[in-house]
């Protein structure tokens, strides 16, 4: 259902416009997650910048970030959705360039957006300070989108294993592959192994995502999902707090960083487990309030535009930032009275500054996805799409405080926005010649 979401509409012609078969529980799940993706940045932005305290280390704030460190509701939900765009077998470049078009626009336009403005403020010397932490910090967020769209690259491959060996053995196997990752890099202490579950962990989140569709997770009832909320949680306790090789904290924190999401290990797997667990216990109440013409009606709107959120949520933190160092105004730190109210105030602020920012970029994403003419060429949709994902990647390492050198020469960042920018156009052209 692409006009559904896209389109305006009224309140009850949107809801009479929606499919039937379509699973607004899901859309629910996938603009919660970013929502919270989104509420949490700015959260941790707020720590940073005006002071933790020792708020961040503290049991109940790091225990806390097992609630709200939500984005494997993210791949469940890209899971089933790849699930249901498989089922009629399209070809494998038509199903890539088709999502990645999607993804793709609200990051570049913001790249395009902040590329510029980078350069000006090395020319103008603004590198160092908080405008260095600014410029590393704006594409941090932009690794999400690198490692889903190699998920995409692998969904129809995974969906081939899923039809042929079944749910249960694929998501084993996966969990088990976790596992194995976990073991070499704590048995040889190499960190760097860890970053195999960049894939490997959230490629099993998106599997359980297959199960949704195809209803195997819905058979189990109430039963299997209390089994994966509950199994999941005690697994995530017992390798944190029975183990000393997983932290508590399941995102980082200011000054407290070390985090089971840096890379991703068994215990974030366990996690994930937990969430989508506790998301099919809730599924019956979150559908019927999807029933609700009002309720459906605003979900379908910020779906719409949910990536452009993500892609500007940060630049919307900095603009409130910039105007409190404009007016000389300081937040209290964490562990003051006043912050809770201070907190108010700065999402209160964040909010309205993205609204604004989505209102004059949105287009961009509601106008993307539209379908190329002619058959996709396969091996060129997929090498132009996994180019876009590696630029993505290692933009959101490097930032874009590493454009220029000091000498003024191209920096680090300058060779992956190369290459999300050639992927990106390379996909548009994807395309066979019309016969």
């Amino acid at each position: 259902m692409t006009n559904a979401l896209t389109s305006p509409r009224s309140t009850a012609g949107l809801a009479a416009a929606t499919p039937a078969d379509r699973d607004r529980y899901a859309d629910l799940l996938r603009l919660f997650s970013i929502s919270m993706v989104v509420l949490g940045h700015w959260v941790v932005a707020l720590l940073t910048t005006h002071g933790a305290g020792a708020v961040t280390t503290s049991l109940p704030l790091m225990l806390s970030t097992w609630v709200w460190q939500v984005m494997g509701l993210f791949f469940f939900v890209g899971g089933f959705a790849h699930a249901r765009a498989l089922r009629h077998r399209p070809p494998s470049g038509e199903f890539v360039r088709t999502r990645a078009s999607r993804l793709l626009p609200p990051a570049l336009v913001m790249l395009a957006a902040w590329t510029p403005l980078a350069v000006l403020m090395h020319a103008a010397g603004l590198t160092s300070g908080q405008f260095a932490v600014g410029l590393q910090l704006i594409t941090v967020p932009l690794w999400f989108l690198g490692v889903y769209l190699v998920i995409v690259l692998a969904a129809p491959a995974m969906m081939r294993l899923h039809v042929r060996h079944g749910f249960w053995p694929v998501l084993g196997a996966l969990a088990v592959a976790v596992a194995a990752v976990d073991a070499v890099r704590l048995a040889t202490g190499v960190q760097e192994v860890g970053y195999a579950n960049m894939l490997f962990v959230w490629l099993t989140v998106h599997q359980l995502g297959f199960g949704y569709a195809d209803g195997t997770l819905q058979r189990g009832g109430r039963r299997l999902a209390g089994l994966l909320a509950g199994g999941g949680l005690a697994g995530a306790a017992l390798l944190v707090f029975g183990t000393s090789a997983y932290p508590v904290l399941m995102v980082g924190l200011p000054g407290n960083g070390a985090s089971n999401s840096a890379p991703p290990n068994l215990a974030l797997l366990a996690q994930s487990l937990f969430l989508v667990g506790t998301a099919l216990l809730l599924r019956r109440a979150g559908s019927a309030l999807m029933d609700r013409p009002r309720a459906w009606f605003a979900v379908a709107t910020g779906s719409s535009m949910i990536m452009t959120v993500f892609c500007w949520h940060l630049t919307a933190c900095y603009l409130v930032q910039g105007a409190l160092l404009v007016a000389g105004t300081r937040l209290p730190a964490a562990d003051s009275p006043l912050w809770f109210l201070a907190l108010a105030g700065w999402l209160t602020a964040c909010s309205l500054a993205c609204a604004g920012l989505v209102a004059l970029f949105g287009r961009f994403e509601r106008s993307a996805g539209a379908p190329g003419r002619g058959p996709v060429r396969t091996p060129v949709a997929v090498a132009s799409a996994l180019a876009a994902a590696v630029g993505l990647f290692a933009v959101s390492e490097v930032g874009l405080d590493g454009l220029l050198t000091e000498q003024g020469l191209p920096g680090a960042a300058v060779v992956p926005l190369v290459l999300v920018a050639a992927g990106a156009l390379a996909l548009r052209r994807a395309t066979s010649p019309v016969t």
